[in-house]
């Protein structure tokens, strides 16, 4: 363990309160990398924040976004700080974009599960997880691309019953983590983070929510409490 992550964590403690302590352990428990998204080409403010806001309630990590045509952008009325909490990796700076992203999470592991408003796809109740899952999502007029499709090992749809043929991306990326998560976490599966994935992030929160965190650890340094 990161001997040196672990004394600022103690120092910068003592300016957390400890109800605040305590919601970062209980939402480190329901914390994953085993299940991660990925957003291709999102171009509307609203519904990009709306899958930050959702991958947070329901404890995933990590969020992927692909920006070719169309910038990132995070409206703060609708994220509502979620974006401080959940780990945002971009890849805006290459013709490559797609491809970067899809070979990335290909060599950690992952499966990549493309999401489709189709019924010939798979449902996504029966989608198996035994294996870590990044799902991709698409813009709401054209899908996932062909470059997607491409690199996707399977794909899924969620059931509809009504009249109309797709959900927007928010709501399907809602309810797509939603079944998914719970899934895992009653699931007996390894989906839980590591020791060493659960210090960074606890010192990274506190960063976050301590004031002057940045003058605070130049002080931590200067003190002679830490050592190398």
């Amino acid at each position: 363990m990161d001997q040196y992550s672990h004394d600022l964590l103690d120092f910068l403690s003592q300016y957390v309160s400890s109800g605040k302590k305590r919601a970062m352990d209980k939402v480190l428990d329901f914390r994953t990398r085993y299940l991660t998204v990925v957003l291709e080409d999102i171009y509307q403010p609203q519904n990009a924040s709306a899958v930050i806001r959702s991958c947070d309630c329901f404890g995933i990590q990590d969020l992927h976004v692909i920006e070719n045509k169309h910038h990132y952008a995070v409206n703060p009325r609708v994220v509502h700080g979620a974006s401080k909490w959940v780990d945002i990796f971009h890849y805006k700076e290459s013709h490559r974009n797609s491809e970067n992203c899809f070979e990335h999470l290909k060599n950690a592991g992952y499966r990549l599960v493309g999401t489709l408003p189709s019924p010939e796809a798979q449902s996504i109740y029966d989608l198996e997880i035994d294996e870590p899952l990044a799902l991709v999502f698409g813009t709401e007029k054209y899908g996932i691309s062909t470059v997607a499709k491409k690199y996707c090992d399977s794909f899924v749809t969620i059931p509809m019953y009504g009249f109309t043929e797709s959900f927007n991306v928010s709501v399907s990326a809602a309810l797509a983590i939603n079944i998914l998560s719970t899934k895992l976490f009653n699931s007996k599966q390894d989906w839980q983070l590591s020791g060493e994935d659960r210090l960074q992030l606890k010192l990274k929160w506190s960063k976050k929510v301590v004031a002057r965190s940045e003058i605070l650890e130049k002080e931590f340094l200067r003190s002679g409490k830490y050592f190398s």
